[in-house]
């Protein structure tokens, strides 16, 4: 499975799974840490002069797109999401890429929330896990990050089917206990891949 001594996991999974927490778990471990979300905003600086043709001046705080605006507006309407994603998915995903490539040994973990949304991404992972939990727990999580419930609800009726993610999953990480039993789960996980390397 290892690209001559690298091994990539990657973490997909829906809206407040808790994916960044068990990618933090791994970079803890030892894995090199990629984020999607990270490697989005910058995305989001290069087109910011077609987002606000598209949307307005409005979803500008000082120099910087407000990501809570752009959020509220794009996961209002899917065409308006549709068009985001047609916009700023080529640039990610080639980002991404370019990001796995230039790390030539060791783990590398990638948190993507939309990683069985993307074949070209998801042929670089060696492992693929999904990382899924209740509705409630998701909720809970998300509304800690200051996501209102009507807002969760939109983003979790436009993202995929945890079982369609299932079927392409190496491991499914069932993310509904405690911060210590997530660790537990990712190590025993790691110790397993990394022997791959």
């Amino acid at each position: 499975m290892a690209h001559n001594g690298r091994v990539v996991i990657g973490l997909g999974g829906n809206i407040g799974a808790g994916k960044t927490t068990a990618a933090k778990i791994f970079e803890e471990l030892g894995a090199h840490y990629i984020s999607a979300d990270e490697i989005g905003w910058q995305v989001l600086a290069e087109i910011k002069e077609s987002l606000c043709k598209k949307f307005g001046e409005q979803i500008v705080k000082g120099k910087e797109i407000d990501k809570e605006r752009l959020r509220d507006i794009v996961f209002r309407n899917p065409e308006n999401l549709d068009y985001l994603n047609r916009l700023s998915h080529p640039l990610l995903i080639s980002k991404i890429k370019k990001k796995l490539n230039s790390i030539k040994e060791g783990v590398v973990v990638l948190d993507a929330a939309l990683l069985f949304d993307w074949p070209e991404v998801l042929k670089e992972i060696d492992y693929p896990i999904l990382i899924t939990a209740n509705k409630g727990i998701k909720e809970e999580r998300a509304g800690r990050k200051g996501i209102s419930k009507d807002v969760f609800n939109r983003i979790l009726s436009l993202q995929n089917d945890e079982r369609a993610m299932s079927s392409q999953a190496k491991f499914i990480i069932e993310n509904n206990g405690t911060l210590t039993e997530l660790k537990k789960e990712c190590q025993e996980i790691y110790e397993e891949i990394r022997d791959d390397c």
